[in-house]
């Protein structure tokens, strides 16, 4: 590895644990902001790692707007083609190639998981643009779920440099659990999604066909039975290897 490769993994390291510390009297919304830059950094450095997605120009990411903010011209929504005019949430638009960051939908979950819900959320959104690129039609809630799962394969390249422990991986989890939806999938299936991205499960990938069997609850991983009957994460066998984890490219795609 590079002189300059390592530093940047130093760089985004730091910067995220500092975000998740808080330390003296700066503002909670400064601690935010430093998460999501450094999260931007982490996922920026993977990308030019990946030989799939190099060629690709990773999405931009606007740090922090209002979610009444206007986009003139208006971003397609996956979902029916409804043209949408304002942000509205935390979100990707595909005709900017922008994810746009709205902090104060996101506070609530800073606030109880930390910097780590953070990249988990905006990870999301880069699951939805690995999507767009490699022409995966829009299918509710499998493609939710694939965007669930591809937000674990890309926090799962370098779970040291963000300083994520394997707690932070069962926070992730809780904080799918809390926003669970028909239309995005069950808790249940949105938990085991980012376990699966992690590489902890022996059963399925981020491929669209997997995401179809984990949508149907065909899975015969004890893990997800037990999380579907107990409603909790806590379940997560924490002593695991990420054994199966996959580059990003390869998760959804195959291959390594």
């Amino acid at each position: 590895m590079s002189f300059l490769a390592k530093l940047t993994k130093t760089a985004i390291a730091a910067s995220f644990l500092l975000a998740g510390l808080g330390l003296g009297a700066e503002s909670k919304e400064a601690n935010l902001d430093r998460s999501v830059e450094a999260f931007g950094s982490y996922v920026l450095y993977h990308w030019r790692k990946d030989p799939k997605l190099r060629k690709f120009n990773a999405p931009q990411i606007i740090t922090n707007v209002d979610s009444d903010t206007k986009v003139l011209g208006g971003c397609v929504s996956n979902y029916k083609g409804k043209i949408n005019t304002d942000v509205g949430g935390t979100s990707y638009c595909a005709r900017s190639n922008t994810i746009y960051v709205v902090q104060e939908q996101l506070e609530p979950f800073y606030e109880h998981f930390g910097a780590a819900a953070i990249a988990y959320v905006i990870a999301h959104e880069y699951g939805h643009y690995l999507q767009t690129v490699f022409d995966i039609p829009y299918k509710q809630p499998v493609s939710e779920l694939q965007a669930d799962c591809l937000s674990g394969a890309i926090l799962g390249q370098g779970s040291d440099e963000l300083d994520i422990s394997k707690r932070d991986i069962i926070n992730m989890s809780e904080t799918a659990y809390t926003i669970g939806s028909k239309s995005h999938g069950s808790s249940a299936q949105r938990a085991y999604a980012v376990y699966a991205g992690f590489g902890l499960s022996p059963e399925i990938t981020c491929s669209t066909a997997d995401m179809n069997k984990l949508s149907n609850n065909q899975i015969s991983d004890p893990i997800f039975k037990r999380m579907a009957s107990e409603r909790s994460a806590e379940v997560v066998d924490l002593n695991k290897p990420q054994t199966h984890l996959k580059s990003i490219s390869g998760s959804l795609l195959g291959g390594l």
